[in-house]
């Protein structure tokens, strides 16, 4: 017989790739004044702090709590949970005076119309189910396994409409109709912060719509997370195994991603990081990268193999509040710097890669149904993410781990967000991008040319537009040409998306997606569109 007792939650986390009303609750305490803007920078977030951080979102916080009841007594809350959230069905539930367990099981059947030079019908579905718990009062665990089947369409065009199937090789590889998807993270937490270690979404910086550096957009990554905050200093430390490719796009048997994040808040109102990162493959974990106290640059130094082959990042983050419902941030992001070349825009200078991003989140109006618009600026210049050891880029799955855009290109952005309660919530989002794209030959193969005098190929038509081709960076004589922003083949995109998202009953949800995508320019001209409706039973 199990002792029913009272546990507390403390250390469980959000689980932003189910539940986003977690994520919208932080932006939007964030934006009103509620916390400060640094208690929001690394995702994803804790349930303590959405749980208990004093709030006028109430509404928000009563969903979160009865979505993730009853891993925890949240009875001190001076809200209560409304009759009409109380019924959420989950598939067990165990508590006892050391663990609280909640399993679910989910369901969703999905179908749409793809339009990409011919209509086409597509229709998905997945089961899936999740455990989530907490253990004594600081260890908590996330499980969630899924399995979807293709039912209709070619997986290579319908997998563009969803991101889980889209890096989901066995879709691919396999029967061509079968894919999953597996989350899994194991978490202690303390009075100074987490130690967490598993397969999760990971999350830094202060821009709504992802950071430079690590996006929770991104592949889920399998890494060791230490994330400590003290008074008005925060230090975040990563290690993770990435899936890198070499030039032939064949996987690699080792590669690994390090970064640490030491960030600074002056004020509620005010907060600045500094990041380094680093990625190295072709061997096993290398002990100076496991250091959470080094610096990745002057590791990299230590050694002829590494300094010839990894590759490391530097980051400096800013955002201000200068009014509550409104937030100001900006990020610089240096890949390779050589300050005796800063200036110079011939080839001796490309060692010098930079990516910026700067932008606006207002919150409009100030009643009971928020409004959010973001706009945001991202330049990224050539050859940044990428690197002269092909594997050793900034990527996992042929994917950025941070800006959702190619190197040698910039993006305006406008977003906005309006929720009429935390179950019915409207998104859209138009992005306008000019990329610099690589030069190409009939087969879509990078240019080649020979070194005069050899047999030597070089590719001389790599531009610096593909983070996952750095080889063109170091040109041999007559070739070698500065890392001109936008040189090569120009495309212009325009994309525009749109979500609506509702829970009609409790543990019954709609959602209604569609995408418009027009290329003009470059190697692959497109016009593009989609959409579909999808029913979801359970979490």
């Amino acid at each position: 017989m199990l002792l029913v007792v009272s546990i507390v939650v403390h250390a469980q986390n959000a689980d932003m790739s189910n539940e986003p009303t977690s994520g919208d609750l932080l932006l939007l305490q964030m934006l009103n004044g509620e916390r400060s803007i640094g208690s929001a920078s690394v995702l994803p977030p804790r349930l303590g702090e959405l749980f208990f951080h004093p709030t006028a979102l109430d509404t928000f916080c009563r969903y979160v709590r009865a979505y993730y009841a009853p891993l925890g007594d949240t009875t001190r809350l001076s809200w209560q949970m409304p009759s009409h959230l109380s019924g959420r069905r989950a598939l067990a539930t165990v508590r006892d005076s050391v663990i609280a367990v909640r399993v679910d099981a989910s369901g969703y059947g999905r179908g749409g119309l793809l339009q990409w030079n011919a209509s086409e019908m597509l229709a998905t579905g997945r089961l899936s189910l999740r455990a989530i718990g907490q253990i004594a009062s600081h260890w908590s665990f996330v499980l969630d396994l899924a399995n979807g089947a293709l039912f209709r369409g070619d997986p290579y065009r319908v997998a563009i409409t969803d991101p889980d199937m889209a890096r989901a090789q066995r879709l691919f590889l396999d029967q061509r109709s079968f894919y999953d998807r597996t989350i899994g993270a194991l978490q202690h937490e303390g009075s100074l912060g987490r130690i967490r270690i598993g397969r999760d979404v990971v999350g830094w910086g202060y821009s709504p719509l992802g950071g430079l550096l690590l996006s929770v957009n991104q592949p889920l990554l399998d890494h060791l997370l230490v994330d400590v905050r003290y008074g008005s200093v925060r230090f975040s430390y990563l290690h993770g195994a990435a899936i890198g490719s070499d030039i032939t796009g064949r996987d690699v048997p080792t590669k690994f991603v390090a970064a640490h994040r030491v960030q600074f808040d002056p004020a509620d109102r005010v907060s600045v990081a500094i990041s380094d990162a680093i990625v190295y493959s072709g061997r096993g974990l290398d002990i100076s990268y496991l250091n959470p106290l080094g610096f990745y640059v002057s590791s990299g130094l230590t050694s002829t193999e590494r300094n010839e082959r990894d590759n490391s990042l530097l980051a400096v983050e800013t955002a201000w509040r200068p009014l509550d419902g409104m937030l100001v941030y900006g990020t610089i992001l240096a890949d390779d710097i050589s300050f005796s070349t800063l200036t110079d825009t011939s080839a001796h200078g490309n060692n010098n890669k930079y990516a910026w991003q700067i932008g606006l989140a207002q919150r409009l109006g100030s009643g009971a149904t928020p409004v959010i618009v973001v706009g945001e600026y991202v330049r990224i210049n050539p050859f940044v993410y990428s690197h002269r050891t092909i594997v050793n880029s900034w990527t996992s799955q042929g994917e950025i781990l941070g800006a959702l855009q190619q190197p040698n290109s910039d993006r305006w952005t406008l977003a906005g967000i309006l929720w009429l309660a935390p179950r019915l919530r409207f998104a859209a989002r138009f992005d306008y991008l000019r990329w610099g794209e690589n030069w190409l030959d009939s087969a879509g193969r990078i240019l080649t040319a020979l070194v005069p005098g050899t047999a030597v190929a070089v590719p001389v038509g790599n531009v610096g537009g593909d983070a996952t081709r750095g080889d063109g960076d170091a040109l041999p004589e007559p070739f070698a040409v500065g890392n001109r922003f936008l040189r090569g083949n120009v495309s212009h995109t325009r994309h525009f998306q749109a979500w609506i998202s509702l829970e009609p009953i409790v543990n019954v949800f709609v959602d209604i997606r569609a995408e418009y995508v027009l290329r003009t320019g470059g190697n692959m001209p497109l016009d593009r569109w989609w959409w579909w409706v999808q029913l979801r039973l359970g979490y």
